[in-house]
């Protein structure tokens, strides 16, 4: 790597795209790329800063139709020396929103495919939905954001008790 750094250009070949594609059972992954720069922090430690970008087909959880999507997301991630860990002791460890994330280096080796897969992973819609989808393919009606009628605007179902009370 380097006391510099290094800059790193990584595309998907098409059996990995295949491979992801499979693994995220989805029904395509392609045009997978990354532009990275790892660089040193400590001793032992690193920066892997990168960007990535892929074009994936899902099926719409209404219709079955293909949905094509164009996905883009950042990574920044600490590469730790596994012999330096830092919570060794520690049953709990607690996380906060905007803590980096950190892995392991347990060889002279890192696997950027593998982070940027894993990345890649938690971009993709868990429920893709084709644009035209109405949801009456199923029987259903999809109820948009707009279509929520607003808690101040909903009329009291016991209004109409109340007006009764001072009849009687």
């Amino acid at each position: 790597i380097g006391s510099s750094g290094r800059q790193l250009k990584l595309t998907a070949t098409e059996a990995e795209t295949e491979a992801l594609a499979r693994r995220f059972s989805v029904l395509a992954l392609s045009n997978l790329k990354a532009d990275c720069l790892i660089t040193p922090t400590k001793k032992g430690e690193y920066r892997l800063v990168a960007s990535f970008s892929a074009e994936i087909v899902q099926s719409c959880g209404v219709s079955l139709d293909p949905v094509e999507e164009r996905i883009t997301g950042d990574v920044t991630v600490t590469l730790l020396n596994s012999s330096a860990k830092k919570f060794d002791n520690a049953l709990e460890i607690d996380f906060e929103a905007d803590e980096e994330d950190f892995e392991y280096i347990t060889s002279n080796q890192i696997d950027l495919g593998e982070i940027i897969a894993q990345h890649l992973s938690l971009e993709i819609n868990p429920y893709p939905r084709k644009a035209e989808a109405t949801g009456e393919e199923l029987g259903y009606k999809i109820i948009r954001e707009e279509d929520v009628i607003l808690e101040s605007n909903r009329k009291n179902p016991f209004a109409v008790l109340k007006s009764l009370k001072h009849k009687t």
